[in-house]
């Protein structure tokens, strides 16, 4: 029978001492920034910062973002930071009706900020409705 290890596995049963776990991997305190945004008339192509992540930041795929009810029905948005615009989300349409989008776009890179890092997002062919809400959970751990 075949073993095959993650990488997590392969440094908690090697002795080399270059292959610690970091504190994103291992041990971490996941943390939870938590926020509203009250919309504007924003046009195609509005960018609304969420927050920022501290250097050393990983996003992790439990993070969401919440749009209130009776947003413009084609409004599409991603989410990303000032390296790739979409890196935590690809662009998608949340749609009129109340709904969550879980940030998974970045679930398979393991993306580390490696400097403080504007989380935003950025909306694309129609207009924000304004005055409706926008909450967001990011969740992270941090080395």
């Amino acid at each position: 029978m075949a073993i095959i290890q993650s990488n997590v596995a392969a440094k908690q049963t090697t002795i080399a001492l270059d292959s610690k776990l970091g504190t994103t991997e291992f041990g971490g305190r996941v943390r939870l920034i938590h926020g509203v945004v009250t919309t504007t008339n924003g046009a195609a192509g509005t960018i609304i910062e969420l927050a920022r992540l501290p250097k050393g930041a990983r996003l992790l795929p439990q993070s969401q973002i919440h749009f209130e009810a009776g947003q413009n029905a084609s409004l599409t948005v991603k989410v990303g930071d000032a390296l790739d615009d979409d890196r935590y989300f690809a662009a998608a349409a949340p749609g009129a009706s109340q709904t969550s989008k879980n940030l998974t776009a970045n679930v398979l890179n393991d993306y580390v900020c490696p400097e403080e890092t504007m989380v935003f997002m950025t909306t694309g062919a129609q207009a924000l409705t304004a005055n409706k809400k926008i909450t967001f959970d990011l969740f992270y751990v941090i080395d």
